[in-house]
């Protein structure tokens, strides 16, 4: 007896053994995982103006037997959650309901199935279940494309993890290894729009077995991996964008069947967009992504910790001045009176300027075109339910305030790229900006009288009148 916990000395008897060499798993077995992923959204200093947060559960199962040392897999999402944030406050988190129960498929290489005699290579012409990342039943859209970012990273953590675990110079703690059979490759990656594609080629790999830990209750093999200044294009009609990604992996994989119990990558994105008119605009980002074995969540890493909040108590009841009930109302109005002009104007712009403008939009705001004018609609139809005195409008106002001061923000990118599309037209230009600056003073006017609208009505006391600061 060595009074440690019987954990711990399994995690010690593992001190002086090599790494599994090939995967193994059950073929009867629903493996549970599930996955988080964080986009952060990067001014050129580098601190983030917006977000976005992915947590989601997906079970993986095996779809027939293995061919040679190939195992068929399918992996279906169970249920996925998202929402945005901003330094400004994060908003609620909502299921995609859309993603219930879409499934994608794909291959674990150098895989056992447990119980099963390792077959031989197959003939030639042996049909294998292809890899197939793609939802064709769901609509074009940005939140699917989140999702098939997702699958692609799921499917990367778990083709890492046999590669580090079968890589002979991996075999010990300490080692290290170039990893020949990921560094120079590269991946063809679709989005919802079949107009869109991107291409990920790797830089130069390298691995370390950094020795062993424990996750779950399962004693485990700990790597780290990095590939620096990979190739990422994507290409969107005659939108493009080239840029550099950079990413860093730690990974877990169970000490015993090779198989994996966690995964955790840091990506960081350089790049330019480039419209078909040759104006360029600079993107950064920042992406944290998560996958762990099991249902339940890990602790946060330190990136992710926030200080903790109390929970609010029970908003006391805004005022609903009358005067300024109706000027929000006005203001209202005219902000959505402006995002009818915007997609009018689109129509006058060239294919590739129009695709750039909405792709900045949506960046900048949070959310497109009609899905911002939907929110200042209801904004408007809240407002005017104040008036006559039904008050639901006062929760969502964190929401809607996002989205006014995302247009905001975006009115100073349309205001620069109004310059230099319209350089040589000063008539169309000083249109262009009266235009703007009209729009930039409504929208802080209106934001300014939200926040007075929102004051509490003073509490009177049990005389009637109001209570006096003690000193």
């Amino acid at each position: 007896m060595t009074g440690q916990p019987p954990l711990h000395e399994a995690v010690a008897a593992l001190a002086g053994r090599p790494a599994p060499d090939r995967r193994r798993v059950a073929p009867d077995a629903v493996q549970p995982f599930r996955a988080t992923m964080r986009n952060d959204f990067l001014t050129p200093r580098g601190t983030p103006y917006k977000w976005q947060d992915v947590t989601a559960s997906l079970t993986r199962t095996l779809t027939g037997g293995s061919v040679g040392s190939l195992v068929p897999v399918r992996y279906q999402w169970d249920r996925v959650d998202a929402g945005t944030g901003s330094p400004d406050g994060e908003g609620e988190q909502r299921e995609w309901t859309f993603a219930r129960g879409q499934s994608f498929t794909s291959v674990l290489m150098h895989t056992d199935v447990a119980g099963v005699d390792r077959p031989q290579d197959p003939p030639p012409g042996t049909p294998l279940s292809p890899m197939d990342i793609s939802y064709p039943g769901l609509p074009k859209a940005p939140a699917v494309d989140l999702l098939l970012m997702l699958s692609w990273d799921v499917v990367t953590f778990e083709m890492l993890c046999t590669h580090l675990t079968t890589t002979p110079a991996l075999r010990t703690p300490g080692s290290w290894a170039e990893l020949d059979g990921i560094s120079g490759s590269w991946a063809e990656l679709r989005f919802s729009d079949p107009g869109a594609t991107a291409v990920f080629r790797n830089a130069h790999a390298t691995a370390r077995h950094l020795g062993h830990g424990t996750y779950g209750g399962r004693p485990s093999v700990v790597y780290s991996m990095a590939c620096l200044d990979c190739v990422l294009d994507v290409r969107s009609g005659p939108v493009r964008q080239r840029g550099r990604s950079s990413y860093w992996i730690t990974l877990q994989a169970d000490a015993e069947t090779g198989d994996l119990l966690f995964a955790e990558m840091t990506e960081m994105i350089v790049a330019t967009v480039t419209g078909a008119d040759g104006q360029r605009v600079p993107v950064q980002k920042r992406r944290t992504v998560r996958m762990f074995a099991g249902t339940q969540l890990p602790a946060p890493t330190a990136a992710a910790i926030a200080p903790a909040r109390p929970e609010p108590e029970p908003a006391p009841r805004p005022t609903a001045d009358g005067a300024q009930l109706a000027e929000a109302l006005r203001l209202t109005g005219r902000v959505a009176d402006h995002l009818t002009w915007q997609v009018s104007s689109l129509a006058h712009l060239p294919q590739g300027m129009a695709d750039l403008t909405l792709m900045g939009f949506r960046s900048v705001v949070g959310a497109d075109l009609p899905g911002t004018y939907r929110q200042v609609k209801a904004l408007q139809a809240g407002l005017r339910a104040a008036a006559d005195g039904d008050g639901a409008v006062w929760s969502r106002l964190p929401e809607y305030r996002r989205s006014l001061e995302g247009l905001l923000a975006f009115g100073q990118f349309a205001a620069d790229g109004a310059d230099r599309l319209l350089a040589g037209d000063q008539p169309g230009r000083d249109i262009m900006t009266d235009h703007i600056r009209v729009v930039r003073v409504d929208l802080t006017d209106l934001l300014a009288l939200l926040d007075r609208l929102a004051q509490p009505v003073p509490v009177p006391s049990a005389t009637g009148h109001e209570s006096e600061a003690q000193p």
